[in-house]
């Protein structure tokens, strides 16, 4: 009894809620400077990585779309209802995006509702079809990991050098071995690329579920106007109940990967104790590691 209740108290203290800031901040830094680098590109090259700033959206009533004669084809009007087109543009720093939406409205019985549909058009006002292929959805995965692989590597370098993340130092939190010294950068690599392997994992596995099997998008397999009209038209509308239990599945296996070590804590996360590492408090001492905790 004696000899765990030492064992116990030799383990380094859990810094929960000061990690959990310190992570918030890096992402935000982070992702500030990413911004800050990736707009100019947008601007210039026109390719969308995903990054807006000051958004704002306007819209006005058109009669002479190309657009508005194949709505009024495949979506006729029925009695005491009424029909709005417009097209409306979507400007920031970044790539101009423009859409035709038609709006159909009711009111009856003193009860108004309504119902749209809106696809992407370019300059000369044609829609852009939809482009929910697989490739698609392969390159938006992409996207995300070539941007959560820059933070991992960003984090592991910057750990290596002796040097704390800004989160860590606004926090007085840094990262050591066992030797209480800086670890090294195959030892940051490692604990960065486990700490983020399991949500990498259950992001793909929950995006590749969604596009694949939501009811209600096989009738968008052509990814043009019609078919989204007819979908709008019918109500077609996805059954997220599925993806939703996916979801939530994946989210409980993340949190027991990453809550479960500090609730039954022994003195590391499994990503620390995988590479090797500990995380203590810069300030002070009594955390600091010795052989028996590694």
């Amino acid at each position: 009894m004696t000899a765990d209740m030492s064992r116990t108290a030799a383990r380094p203290r859990r810094h929960f809620w000061r990690r959990a800031v310190a992570f918030v901040v890096d992402m935000a830094v982070f992702y500030s400077v990413l911004m800050v680098l990736a707009l100019p590109l947008q601007v210039v090259t026109g390719w969308n990585l995903g990054f807006s700033i000051g958004q704002s959206t306007t819209c006005e009533v058109t009669t002479d779309s190309p657009l508005i004669r194949q709505v009024e084809t495949e979506w006729p009007l029925a009695a005491g209802e009424t029909r709005t087109n417009q097209i409306c543009v979507a400007s920031s720093f970044g790539p101009e995006q423009r859409f035709f939406i038609s709006t159909v409205a009711t009111n009856e019985n003193g009860i108004a509702s309504s119902r749209f549909v809106s696809i992407g058009i370019d300059q000369a006002g044609n829609a852009i079809p939809l482009d929910i292929s697989a490739a698609s959805t392969a390159s938006n995965i992409l996207l995300q990991l070539f941007f959560l692989a820059l933070f991992v590597f960003a984090t592991a370098r910057i750990t290596a050098t002796s040097r704390r993340t800004p989160g860590k130092a606004l926090m007085f939190l840094r990262i050591v071995n066992a030797t209480g010294t800086a670890p090294s950068l195959r030892q940051c690599l490692t604990r960065e690329v486990w700490k983020f392997l399991p949500a990498c994992l259950l992001g793909i596995a929950v995006t590749v579920h969604a596009s694949r099997n939501l009811p209600g998008l096989s009738t968008l397999a052509s990814g043009q106007f019609v078919d989204v009209i007819r979908a709008a038209r019918d109500m077609q509308t996805p059954d997220f109940s599925t993806l939703f239990a996916v979801s939530l599945v994946a989210w409980l296996l993340g949190a027991l990967w990453w809550f479960g070590p500090f609730i039954l804590w022994r003195g590391q996360t499994l990503y620390d104790r995988r590479a090797g590492c500990i995380v203590v408090r810069s300030d002070a001492t009594e955390d600091q590691p010795t052989p028996t905790q590694q």
